[in-house]
């Protein structure tokens, strides 16, 4: 069972690297329903993507909050450096790992973005849904 486990929560984790790329077609959002948690204060996220810190405590925050700023991109893709660590114990897990990645704004200019993460995981109704997510911006200038 851990072994499967840990497959899914790759296999989500690959997803969710999927859903923040939409290249060229527009990022809707549509999808993390099927790997975050749900329900209203399910949630917590911290990000300083954009140099402040955001706290969101649901999927709708999420999407409310992302959605609009990922509308000022015509072009975004990010990919997982080769250092995602998944721990396991029960039902929660823990992955690590860093993305990399950037695009292109609708004004033509161009983005390069680093974040290290972490995603606490719970079973949930037996299925792995993102609970808690907390991305820091990291250097993007060697990139």
């Amino acid at each position: 069972m851990k072994s499967q486990d840990m497959q899914q929560i790759q296999q989500f984790t690959q997803q969710w690297v999927n859903l923040w790329s939409p290249k060229d077609k527009q990022f809707t959002g549509d999808g993390f329903e099927q790997i975050f948690a749900t329900g209203e204060n399910e949630i917590v996220v911290f990000d300083n993507f954009d140099g402040s810190v955001v706290v969101l405590h649901s999927l709708q925050e999420y999407l409310n909050t992302w959605v609009p700023v990922m509308e000022q991109f015509v072009y975004w893709e990010i990919a997982l450096e080769d250092n995602l660590e998944i721990s396991l114990n029960g039902d929660l897990a823990v992955t690590t790992f860093s993305f990399a990645g950037g695009g292109r704004s609708k004004d033509g200019q161009a983005f390069k973005a680093r974040q290290y993460g972490t995603h606490v995981w719970k079973r949930i109704q037996n299925q792995w849904r993102i609970v808690h997510e907390h991305l820091t911006t990291g250097n993007s200038s060697d990139l």
